[in-house]
């Protein structure tokens, strides 16, 4: 039977239809406020602080906020943007700050590990003569921070000169646009090599760095903590002249990954132990100190507040944890051709560079046939590989091959007693935390799934600038985060 619809009944269900689009509307403008004004005249931010806490899970965020809602990064979140479903694309200190500062990944910029290799350049020492360098970033610098030229790789194609790791970086930061275009900016971070990087490859991306001098992860942080106080100050880095307050500014906390590494946690829930929940009350803490000091100089309402990660560790649950020496993966390969490991990472995962990239078909066979007794989940090569990164065949940096180890298998030397490595591709290692704090954010928490590539396009817009100015953009096209501008 067919029923007719009198003009009464569609005028009570066209009225029904517009309430619920009105619903929906009004719960879309509060997920989603308004979108903020970003010109160069009219923007939220007079600067931008970035913390960046080596080794912090989202859930380390989620937990801590949920168990502390009186701390200080609860109360950056209650005026911020917590983004919870935030991913690095290489769970790495320096690949994983260049995407927090580039909007790139290692596809724009070049830096795929801090435990790298490049076909192209030459070992330092070696006049150029032989082509193949490790690129251990750390280690073409003194403990005092400075730049040893006779350790770092040589590059063939400009005079056989020693590289700093701002030279291999092939992208800008937002460090170097904004002292170009804007102000000062500083950087406090716990590896010279990784603060060099943030300079760019102009090298003039800071107007003032230190911190980086090595000392105990505790007292580096601490440090580090004091001078980003100095510069909140008015004052230069060793606090010895008067200095505006940096435009962009920030630093890296240290210590709470070397606590994960060193006493972990006590299950897969993420529940810390005891030392560990020591380094993220004394994170917490020194937060709640630059929040004061920002207040105390009436520069807090100005100021955009980033707190995020640049890789998360794994396992959580330490009774996954299961040591297996990288040489036996070093076995696998060289078993194919005597000295075919040119350089091999280790960690969680493992990226393996051939001195004859030819045989990579050949040693993947070998390495699959291996998988279960070297605890190798996934193999990463060729096509596949390239969906992802730069093939090496066009890209002398980039690992002919990359392992991902089961969760809970660490590569690494016999008888070390780490108890969670980064370098992998699993939730673990990737899944980090990211909160954006300002006073015109309304506190809310947004489960978008975002690369942390999409950080650094935002906060040049908190600035008043374009995210266009940044040239990885122009490569890997990454948006600025979600519901903000």
């Amino acid at each position: 039977m067919v029923r007719t619809v009198t003009k009464k009944t569609a005028c009570w269900l066209l009225a029904g239809h517009l309430l619920i689009l009105a619903a929906v509307i009004c719960a879309a403008q509060e997920q989603y406020p308004k979108p903020l004004v970003h010109t160069p005249t009219d923007h939220p931010a007079a600067r931008v602080l970035l913390l960046s806490v080596d080794g912090l899970h989202a859930i380390d965020l989620e937990n801590w906020i949920a168990a502390h809602p009186r701390s200080a990064l609860a109360g950056l979140s209650a005026r911020g943007v917590t983004y919870t479903n935030a991913h690095t694309p290489m769970a790495d200190p320096a690949a994983g700050l260049m995407a927090l500062t580039t909007g790139g990944t290692p596809i724009s910029t070049g830096i795929v590990s801090s435990d790298g290799y490049d076909h192209a350049l030459s070992p330092a020492g070696s006049s150029c003569k032989t082509r193949g360098a490790v690129l251990e970033l750390d280690t073409s610098f003194r403990a005092d921070g400075s730049f040893d030229a006779t350790k770092a790789p040589l590059d063939p194609r400009n005079a056989c000169a020693p590289l700093q790791p701002h030279d291999l970086l092939r992208v800008n930061t937002i460090f170097e646009i904004v002292r170009e275009k804007i102000g000062p900016t500083a950087w406090a971070g716990d590896s010279a090599a990784t603060t060099d990087l943030l300079r760019g490859p102009s090298g003039n991306g800071l107007n003032d760095a230190c911190g980086f001098e090595r000392s105990p992860p505790a007292a580096g942080d601490e440090a580090r903590v004091a001078i980003v106080l100095r510069w909140i100050d008015g004052k230069a880095c060793k606090g010895a002249s008067d200095s505006p307050v940096p435009v962009l500014f920030g630093m890296s906390f240290a210590s709470l990954a070397a606590a994960q590494a060193a006493t972990g946690y006590t299950d897969a829930a993420g529940t810390p132990s005891e030392a560990l929940a020591n380094r993220l009350e004394f994170v917490d803490a020194a937060i709640g100190r630059l929040v004061q000091e920002l207040k105390v100089r009436q520069l807090y309402d100005t100021t955009w507040i980033c707190v995020a990660s640049p890789y998360g560790q794994s396992p959580m649950d330490p009774r996954r944890r299961r040591l297996i020496p990288i040489a036996r993966a070093r076995a696998v390969v060289d078993s194919v051709q005597p000295g075919l490991a040119a350089h091999i990472s280790s960690g969680d995962a493992a990226m393996i560079w051939l001195s004859d990239p030819a045989k990579t078909a050949a040693v993947v066979k070998a390495l699959g046939d291996r998988a279960a007794a070297i605890g190798i989940q996934d193999i990463y090569s060729g096509a596949r590989l390239a969906l992802t990164l730069n093939s090496p065949r066009k890209d002398s940096r980039m690992p002919d091959i990359i392992l991902q180890a089961e969760l809970g298998i660490l590569w690494g030397s016999l008888g070390d007693t780490t108890l969670a490595a980064y370098g992998g591709t699993l939730d673990e290692d990737t899944h980090v935390a990211l909160l954006l704090s300002g006073a015109q954010l309304t506190g809310r928490c947004d489960p978008t799934y975002v690369p942390t590539t999409q950080l650094g396009p935002l906060l040049l817009r908190a600035l008043g600038m374009e995210k266009f100015d940044l040239q990885a953009l122009h490569l890997e096209h990454s948006p600025a985060l979600p519901g903000i501008f």
